[in-house]
């Protein structure tokens, strides 16, 4: 009996270390879910929708905590510190994205910290961290008409009669880039660099690409709900270093 409960030590500290790492990691990974989710997220940037200001190849960083967390997987929407205000850059989720399986929203944010956000379920993720997520720059909000003539933006607030160029009402200052018109281009095509106006109702925001050459914005798809603007970009960095 002695020499049986001997061997058997052994084995039994080995099944206690075991344990013991699956526990860590299993809290590592709870805490950066948590990290993640409600404080700070980082995506890299596969675009060049927002040049100059957020270059193509770079990675951000967002803070849901500010506009409210997103929880996939149960679709829940915890509301946050303030709302979006003209100028701010945000994480959105265009109207037209396609929903992931709930298999993919369950086992992805695993998939993706054990290879250390390098591999993804979904091919399309894989590309960005998150092919549903577009990074753009508010420029309309609730109350708002918004349109653009010659690649700017102009914008009627709530209650005014004229229309304000963006430059002059949105504090943040950034630089825009404007393509070579190609002339004789029908003004409806999105790449035209004119937009009919568009009146933002309760809840809906106009979300704009700087690089405005690049139309996959609300000038495609149309004004993005409350729900779908995840969380504020505060930070650009790798190549570089900028706050936003």
């Amino acid at each position: 009996m002695l020499g049986s409960y001997n061997s058997f030590k052994p084995e039994s500290k080995v099944k206690n270390k075991i344990l013991k790492i699956i526990k860590v990691i299993v809290i590592l990974f709870i805490f950066y879910q948590f990290l993640s989710v409600f404080i700070i997220s980082s995506f890299i940037v596969k675009t060049s929708a927002m040049e100059p200001g957020i270059i193509k190849g770079q990675r951000i960083l967002s803070a849901p905590i500010i506009s409210g967390a997103s929880l996939n997987i149960i679709n829940i929407k915890i509301p946050g510190i303030k709302d979006p205000s003209r100028g701010d850059i945000f994480l959105i989720k265009p109207a037209n994205s396609e929903k992931l399986a709930l298999y993919v929203k369950i086992l992805d944010p695993v998939i993706r910290f054990f290879t250390l956000q390098k591999i993804s379920l979904d091919s399309n993720i894989s590309k960005n961290w998150n092919n549903q997520l577009a990074v753009k720059r508010i420029i309309g909000i609730p109350g708002d008409t918004v349109k653009m003539q010659e690649y700017k933006y102009f914008i009627k607030p709530s209650g005014k009669k004229e229309y304000i160029p963006e430059e002059n009402i949105i504090d943040q200052e950034y630089i825009i880039v404007i393509p070579e018109n190609i002339s004789g281009m029908d003004s409806s095509f999105p790449f035209s660099g004119s937009m009919e106006e568009i009146k933002l109702s309760e809840n809906q925001y106009f979300a704009a690409n700087d690089n405005r050459g690049v139309s996959y914005d609300s000038r495609l798809y149309g004004s993005v709900s409350r729900n779908d603007i995840l969380s504020p970009v505060f930070l650009s960095y790798d190549p570089g270093f900028s706050f936003k």
